[in-house]
């Protein structure tokens, strides 16, 4: 088998077994610098400082558009993302297991990012995406798809197998549109594309300090944010009637354990023990004591 040949195969096979899996989308990118990359003293500006003569990025997307508690718009209930339900706040990893498993069969080396354990990527997972021509950046600086509009979570394998890499990136289809930067209640999206993490209330939920002024904003959410999200046109469908995927339709069925824990009453009550007992599963690498203090913030707004 030529080498071409031998491309097509693998990349095909590496398509169906993830179509399998119940992920998304995948698309693959020349695993070459992230030129201009904003942190470009990172290890994530180019994939071979992971890995020796890396070829290719392997880049996942799992909609999650449909991970939504229905009663998230009672103030009484805490809300979350939904990739903070999604079990994938950080990389997707597991799903990606098999994939990796098949490459290392063929003889090549594979390496999944794991935020959880590197904490951080090994790579710009968005910036690999759009390589990958899964989608563009929006103004709010996540990843915009035209099917799955910003509800994906992304994971990554850096490899050297020599894949069919995408060679067109997706036309930016944000335009004139500013809806998330006027959205934001912090104003950490003054200038689009760009994020200014001290101001982003997601990020102000995932740290120690957490500002007099972010206060007033919170409302009912106790991890992550995703106001910018509500309002993008490109998710206007998802948030009308989610998408029915393999991932939607298990966690549908998962709704009412959520929703018996999910409330402000019962989330100050848990002991870090319990915390991790209830929540522990879905990987977020958030300690106890910043999400009890986001509770008791969001209980604060109830008063």
């Amino acid at each position: 088998m030529d080498d071409l040949m031998e491309k097509t195969v693998l990349s095909e096979n590496i398509k169906g077994l993830a179509d399998s899996l119940g992920i998304d989308v995948l698309g693959f990118a020349e695993a070459s610098e992230f030129e201009g990359y904003l942190l470009d003293h990172s290890q994530r500006r180019d994939p071979s400082l992971s890995l020796s003569g890396a070829k290719t990025i392997i880049v996942a997307g799992i909609y999650i558009g449909g991970l939504v508690l229905p009663s998230w718009d009672e103030s009484y209930m805490a809300r979350a993302s939904r990739l903070f339900l999604s079990g994938f706040f950080n990389d997707i990893v597991k799903p990606l297991e098999p994939i990796a498993a098949l490459l290392r069969k063929e003889g090549y080396t594979a390496l999944i990012c794991d935020d959880s354990k590197n904490k951080g990527s090994i790579l710009p997972l968005k910036l690999a995406a759009i390589r990958a021509g899964l989608g563009w950046q929006g103004k709010n600086t996540l990843l915009v798809t035209k099917k799955y509009g910003t509800f994906l979570a992304l994971g990554g394998i850096v490899t050297n197998a020599n894949l069919e890499h995408n060679t067109e990136e997706e036309t930016n289809r944000c335009k004139s549109c500013e809806k998330c930067q006027q959205a934001c209640p912090l104003s950490a999206l003054e200038q689009a594309h760009v994020l200014n993490r001290e101001k982003c209330l997601s990020y102000l939920l995932q740290n120690d300090d957490f500002p007099e002024k972010a206060k007033p904003v919170i409302e009912n959410r106790v991890m992550d944010c995703e106001i910018c999200q509500q309002v993008c046109p490109w998710n206007t469908k998802h948030i009308e009637r989610p998408l029915a995927t393999a991932t939607t339709t298990s966690f549908q069925g998962d709704i009412p354990a959520w929703e018996d824990i999910y409330g402000l009453p019962q989330l100050v009550k848990l002991t870090e023990q319990e915390y991790g007992e209830a929540l522990g599963h879905l990987n977020t690498g958030i300690p106890y004591a910043i999400f009890h203090r986001n509770v008791l913030v969001a209980m604060e707004r109830l008063q």
